[in-house]
């Protein structure tokens, strides 16, 4: 009896050394409805979202320290993948007012409404460079399979960045405009890979080939890259230096949550990231990362 106490005892131990505890803080939810895609402002004090609260895809702004919340405009078509310029001027979007999927711009004081795409085929997850110079964003266009393309707002032209049978999607800048991170889609697999913008070369950054990563973005001192991963069978968040070390778990949601949709605040010492329970996805902050 003594020994399988022991025993008991240790298994115990390890289960809570191996595990990192959900201290999250919940910002915004509605019962039964998803509310995805968060992304901090500029000055890190409100978040720009999307909610099917309405029934279709709509954008919305939350005030972090009051809770309240504002659509950024309301109509019958669905809004989404929004991102906001690093001056929070404009805010650029994937929507299907058109009769398909293309990406526009809109500004926030004027409403001022731009399409920067016209093509049949699918055009989504646009985010803007941190200059506001160039929107890289996701078509089908090329080959039928997701490709990732710069936009100049300058010049208005588009330039093709990949071309594989595989899919890559949210391609970012890394602040320092020298790297390029996005997710690479396998048939078993979804990785985080980089690319140099001077040269393209491009590496695989979390190699897991059985595994599905997802939505990765830079911390603002270029030091890492913080991104959603289901290795142990549940999405959870995790960051990573860009040769591939110290990779960190930041959460352990229960077998029913998923942890996903990462944003990292500018001083790095908090992110805030949708958490999925069920039919409902909400917005929660992670402090003291």
């Amino acid at each position: 009896m003594k020994l399988l106490l022991i025993i008991i005892s240790i298994l115990t131990a390890h289960t809570c050394f191996s595990q990192t505890p959900d201290h999250s803080t919940l910002l915004y939810k509605v019962d039964g409805k998803e509310s995805a895609y968060p992304r901090l402002s500029n000055d890190d004090k409100s978040i720009l979202y999307q909610s099917n609260q309405n029934g279709n895809w709509q954008l919305l702004t939350l005030d972090i320290k009051s809770g309240k919340n504002q659509p950024v405009w309301i109509d019958t078509f669905n809004n989404n993948f929004p991102d906001w310029s690093a001056d929070n001027e404009w805010i650029t979007f994937t929507s299907d007012r058109d009769g398909n999927e293309e990406i526009y711009l809109k500004h926030n004081k004027s409403g001022e409404l731009k399409r920067i795409t016209n093509h049949p085929e699918k055009d989504i997850h646009p985010y803007f460079s941190p200059d506001g110079k160039y929107i890289l964003w996701s078509s089908t266009r090329g080959n039928g399979s997701l490709d990732i393309y710069k936009y100049s707002i300058k010049t208005g032209k588009s330039e093709r960045l990949t071309d594989t049978p595989e899919e890559e999607t949210c391609a970012r800048y890394s602040p320092d405009m020298k790297h390029i991170v996005f997710l690479k889609n396998g048939t078993s697999y979804d990785d985080v890979f980089i690319m140099n913008v001077v040269n393209a070369e491009i590496y695989n950054l979390t190699k897991t080939p059985t595994t599905y990563d997802g939505w990765p973005m830079f911390s603002h001192d270029n030091q890492w890259v913080y991104y959603s991963s289901a290795e142990t069978s549940i999405f959870c968040l995790y960051k990573i230096k860009l040769d591939g070390t110290e990779k960190t778990k930041l959460t352990s949601p229960s077998r029913a949550e998923e942890d996903a949709r990462v944003c990292v605040s500018k001083d790095g010492s908090w992110l805030i990231y949708n958490k999925r329970i069920l039919n409902t996805i909400e917005i929660r902050q992670l402090k003291d990362i």
